[in-house]
């Protein structure tokens, strides 16, 4: 999957007196097999920009395509593609058990053999029976970040974008999460966005890095953080 924006603004509260230019001109692409960490201050846009590559928001200005076409003109068509996790695990949360929240992306996509890939994302995820069992609001952070990933993946995605995801895990919980992702990224078909302020955690990993300052987004040569 290729997925492009082209000189992308987005601007809340358009043509009122609150109006606030978060994005301006972002030119951005990510191909199959890509790796892209985008860091930049608090309140820099950097949420608003995943929520543009996932169409949760339309652009206010600009275009963005996949693999050529139109991605708004039938969202849940091109949603099927990506998986995201959002920074805060219990925004996300809105089914009673964890399974059903898991189960929730499989049957939503149309899997087929909606059982046996839940069985495929407990072994992937190490997610115990009992787990599966509680509310997804009663967890821990390490445990709701955790259900949050396997929701995202459930669908087997193309690309797993990331907001911020080792923020206030322990070391064990964290440890687990960078293996796993090291794993996503082994597959051949698969790349990874990550927004982090935490970037030496994925010292291992080989990808682009963009900050976003004033709105705009510009490659970062890593020898010039590290």
């Amino acid at each position: 999957m290729t997925l492009e924006l082209k000189n992308v603004n987005y601007i809340y509260n358009y043509k009122t007196v609150f109006q606030k230019h978060v994005l301006k001109d972002i030119n951005f692409r990510i191909n199959d097999n890509e790796i892209i960490f985008i860091i930049g201050k608090s309140g820099s846009g950097k949420t608003t920009l995943l929520y543009l590559l996932d169409f949760l928001l339309k652009p206010t200005f600009g275009e963005i395509v996949v693999d050529g076409e139109d991605p708004y003109t039938n969202p849940h068509k091109f949603r099927k593609k990506i998986g995201f996790a959002f920074q805060f695990p219990e925004k996300q949360f809105f089914s009673e058990t964890v399974e059903d929240e898991i189960m929730f992306s499989i049957k939503n996509f149309e899997l087929e053999n909606p059982k046996e890939r839940l069985d495929e994302i407990k072994e992937l995820m190490k997610l115990e029976d009992d787990l599966l069992k509680k509310s997804p609001f009663q967890l821990s952070g390490g445990q709701q970040r955790k259900v949050a990933l396997a929701s995202a993946i459930a669908h087997d995605p193309e690309l797993l974008i990331l907001d911020e995801p080792t923020v206030s895990l322990d070391y064990k919980s964290e440890k687990s999460l960078i293996e796993f992702l090291k794993l996503w990224v082994s597959k051949n078909d698969k790349s990874l966005i990550i927004v982090t302020h935490d970037l030496e955690k994925f010292s291992d990993f080989k990808g682009k890095i963009f900050e976003i300052v004033d709105g705009r987004l510009f490659p970062v040569n890593r020898g010039e953080l590290f």
